[in-house]
């Protein structure tokens, strides 16, 4: 449920920035139950498609499935984690989508279902850039940044 919303924030996000995927960036869906298999990821990619709504950049949107010490390793090395719950048959999860560098490095994450494209698009800007931070760099950030005699930080909108 809350992955087809995820996706579904993405796509629709994506769907407004002039930036194209397979292009500017690449997108990977990648999922951490290893009970799927190609044959999903196959049809999701089918569905995110026709969402997207532009041909010619299939090439740009990769939807994975794996192993589970694969799945392990990935959702370490991006600092995602999950649990699964056998009462409900579900994974439980953040809503998020995360940003990487070129290099594969973690440059931002975005929390939520829906994204403003302002904000992916300067995020995929930031991190072809090989940009980095955390959510502990940008809440100090927004704390050293903050005006009181202005009442705000001084931010742009995608902070």
């Amino acid at each position: 449920m809350l992955c087809t919303q995820v996706l579904n924030g993405l796509t629709s996000s994506l769907s407004l920035i002039k930036f194209n995927a397979g292009q500017e960036f690449d997108v990977l869906a990648v999922s951490f139950d290893p009970g799927e298999g190609p044959g999903l990821a196959r049809d999701k990619k089918k569905s995110y498609m026709e969402r997207y709504k532009r041909p010619g950049t299939e090439g740009g949107f990769h939807f994975l499935t794996g192993k589970q010490d694969a799945i392990d390793r990935l959702t370490d090395a991006v600092g995602f984690r999950y649990a699964y719950d056998e009462k409900t048959d579900q994974y439980a999860h953040a809503a998020t989508i995360i940003l990487l560098t070129p290099e594969g490095h973690v440059s931002r994450y975005f929390y939520g279902i829906e994204y403003m494209p302002r904000d992916v698009r300067l995020g995929l800007v930031e991190a072809s850039q090989n940009k980095i931070g955390t959510v502990r760099d940008q809440v100090l950030l927004l704390c050293y940044h903050y005006d009181p005699s202005e009442g705000g930080t001084g931010w742009p909108s995608s902070i």
